[in-house]
């Protein structure tokens, strides 16, 4: 995944509170793209930025993952924006929207951002964003879409670690903040990545560093130094076969070009 902090932070599901674990060892690189291409911005107040008016418990639901299958749907075939369901509140959190692909659920894009960000157009243009213009990887593609998995996370739960050590695998994930010959860094990791990955603390703050562009030798006295606020994800996952059956749910189902031409993008398809 990716992003960027600050006011306009990018950073590049069966509900559970980020305790969940991946299905295979992926390898996730949930780093911040500008991190890397941006070292020289100024640092940012990390902590106060993440003081967020947020309240614990279950926010990500299945209704969030259909509606980012529908955006990019709409958006492979040039048609109206959809309608957001009635389910998924407006409210404001950060959130990831992450797409994988195939049995062994290979990463195709991942990319969030830290902000506050009202639910609806957060969804929408993370959905978008995720999907087509993650950096790392070619966009999604039509005849892709029946392959996908997507997952949804709703950050929650911000709070400044005494140091890189002070959160838990699988239930934390942490943002990092740190210099490099005084030039500003930062990354971020999702709680499910330390775990799928089997990395211990001191492993996952190795490699959030590197991801976040640091290439010198990371000493026990550097680790220490770098700045680390932690927090959790209530987070759903959605397969397309599940798609699909959501729709039919609902008395949708999957659009076809020519239903979609005949009937419009949000109404039920059947004849």
């Amino acid at each position: 995944m990716s992003l960027s902090s600050g006011n306009s932070s990018t950073s590049s599901m069966s509900s559970t509170t980020s305790s969940s674990s991946g299905n295979n060892a992926l390898n996730l690189v949930c780093q911040k793209v500008l991190a890397c291409e941006h070292p020289k911005r100024k640092r940012s107040h990390l902590v106060s930025e993440l003081e967020l008016p947020l309240q614990p418990g279950h926010v990500a639901s299945m209704h969030m993952t259909a509606y980012c299958f529908d955006v990019i749907y709409a958006a492979l075939r040039n048609l109206q924006a959809p309608k957001v369901p009635p389910f998924i509140p407006n409210d404001k959190y950060p959130l990831f929207v992450t797409w994988k692909k195939g049995y062994d659920r290979r990463l195709r894009g991942c990319i969030g951002t830290f902000s506050n960000l009202v639910l609806h157009k957060g969804l929408h243009e993370y959905a978008i964003i995720s999907a087509f213009k993650d950096s790392r990887f070619d966009p999604i593609t039509l005849h892709e879409v029946e392959h996908l998995h997507c997952a949804v996370s709703i950050l929650v739960n911000f709070e400044k670690a005494r140091d890189y050590r002070d959160w838990v695998v699988g239930i934390h994930g942490i943002r990092i903040e740190f210099q490099d010959n005084h030039h500003y860094r930062d990354a971020v990791y999702l709680p499910e990545v330390a775990s799928e990955q089997g990395w211990d603390h001191a492993e996952t703050l190795d490699n959030l560093m590197r991801k976040g562009g640091f290439r010198g030798h990371i000493s026990e006295d550097m680790r220490l130094k770098v700045s680390v606020v932690r927090f959790q994800s209530d987070k759903v996952h959605m397969s397309y076969q599940e798609y699909v059956a959501y729709k039919a749910n609902y008395g949708e189902t999957v659009l076809n070009e020519s239903c979609a031409a005949r009937r419009g993008l949000f109404h039920s398809c059947r004849p």
